[in-house]
Parts: structure tokens; C-alpha cells; sequence
């Protein structure tokens, strides 16, 4: 199944009326802030990531799909606070990630890819 498919089943099923408002990346893990609380996810609790393409008519030109353990899935578009630096902080936490600025670029230059996953972790 690939990345287009699996948003859309996250929205269909976890449409949560409260956006992120602002992403911060520590030693431990990424906090996701929103006006109703914070959810944290552990560095060695992701399983994958992915840069997709945002639709014209949202906000950003970019969002991050960040897959965790238990089938958490949380969308982070490029418009939130402190995204930039949340970026920046992926290869230095996640051994293999590739840079996003890469990524980004790459998805840039064709029309054929809706997005490109830069951190998937192996089976341990």
C-alpha cells in the first residue's frame, strides 16, 4: 500500500478536530503540541517517515507522515512552528534518515511522486 493510500485512511479514521500547533525535537523523542495537549513519541518508538506533497489548495507545500509503534500515524505540514528545525534534527536522531532537503527536491523535480519515505526502521 503506498503513502496516498495510507493518508487516506488515516483521515478517514483519525481526523482529529485539534491541528498541531507547534513540533519540538529533543534527545528522547518528538513532542507534538496542540491546543488541547501534547503527544510524544520516542525516537526509538518510529518506524517510518515520509515526506509527501501537500494538496494546492492546503496551506504548506510539504508535510512529514511520521508512522509509529501501534499504528500511530500523525501528519506535520510544513506551516507548524518549528518545523524547520524538527527537519534539521531527523538524520542526527534516526541512524539511516535521509535529509530532508533532498527529499524535497527530489519530489520537486517530478510530477510522478506524491512522496518518498526517508527513515524506515528495520526488523529487529
Amino acid at each position: 500500500m503506498g503513502w496516498v493510500e495510507k493518508l487516506n485512511q488515516w483521515a478517514l479514521k483519525s481526523i482529529r478536530p485539534e491541528a498541531i500547533a507547534r513540533v519540538a525535537a529533543n534527545p528522547e523523542g518528538i513532542a507534538l503540541i496542540r491546543a488541547d495537549g501534547k503527544q510524544f513519541i520516542r525516537w526509538s518508538d518510529v518506524e517510518e517517515i515520509a515526506v509527501v506533497k501537500q494538496p494546492q489548495l492546503a496551506g504548506g507545500s510539504f508535510a512529514l507522515a511520521v508512522r509509529g509503534v501501534g499504528s500511530v500515524l500523525v501528519m506535520v505540514d510544513d506551516t507548524v512552528a518549528g518545523y524547520g528545525e524538527f527537519c534539521q534534527e531527523l538524520p542526527r536522531r534516526l541512524k539511516g534518515a535521509a535529509s530532508y532537503e533532498g527529499s524535497t527536491v527530489g519530489l520537486l523535480a517530478t510530477s510522478d511522486e506524491d512522496g518518498k519515505v526517508i527513515f524506515r526502521r528495520g526488523a529487529s
